[in-house]
């Protein structure tokens, strides 16, 4: 992917385990920071028709994603990889690089990402969009992450390189949310 390379046909989107009783583990002001993000990724994504998969680890007892995401048709997983879950593959769009958020960033979100990099995939993490129960992990899985070949890229920089522009009423929808 070069620079220019955020045609939004190119991307999908994959939100991992943003569930409620998981969320109630994190620090405030890391999951308010990462509900926001993803909040506005998962936005931008329904708009712009860019495919989005959720994930569940045990909602039995992680319960299920958080309701302001609008999940649909989460992905039940008991694997700390979804790659390493049957029919995680047969949710993903070939040729489209898979973008990850999700929790926690060195658990699931890691696993997840190296196991898409090890499959091929081109993977785009975004940080913010991302949290775990303690900063030093939340940095280590970013860390791994590119340590694997993934992309590191801010919610803000991915949003507005898929808009490409500053004009549109999706553009002022989004500054909207970022505000």
């Amino acid at each position: 992917m070069g620079a220019m390379a955020l045609d939004p046909l190119a991307y999908q989107l994959v939100v991992i385990d943003l569930q409620e009783r998981l969320a109630g583990a994190m620090p405030e002001p890391q999951l308010a920071r990462t509900v926001r993000a993803a909040d506005n990724l998962v936005f931008a994504a329904r708009e712009l028709g860019i495919p989005i998969t959720f994930t569940e680890q045990y909602p039995q007892g992680l319960g299920p994603t958080l309701p302001q995401l609008g999940a649909t048709d989460p992905f039940v997983k008991l694997a700390f990889a979804a790659t390493d879950e049957p029919g995680f593959d047969g949710r993903l769009h070939p040729g489209r690089a898979v973008v990850l958020c999700g929790m926690e960033a060195h658990i699931c979100v890691a696993h997840t990402g190296r196991g898409l990099r090890e499959r091929g995939w081109s993977v785009v993490v975004v940080p913010d969009a991302c949290c775990s129960r303690r900063d030093d992990d939340w940095r280590e899985g970013i860390e791994l992450l590119r340590a694997a070949g993934a992309s590191v890229m801010p919610s803000e920089s991915l949003l507005f390189g898929w808009l490409a522009r500053a004009e549109g009423p999706l553009f002022k929808a989004i500054s909207r949310r970022i505000r």
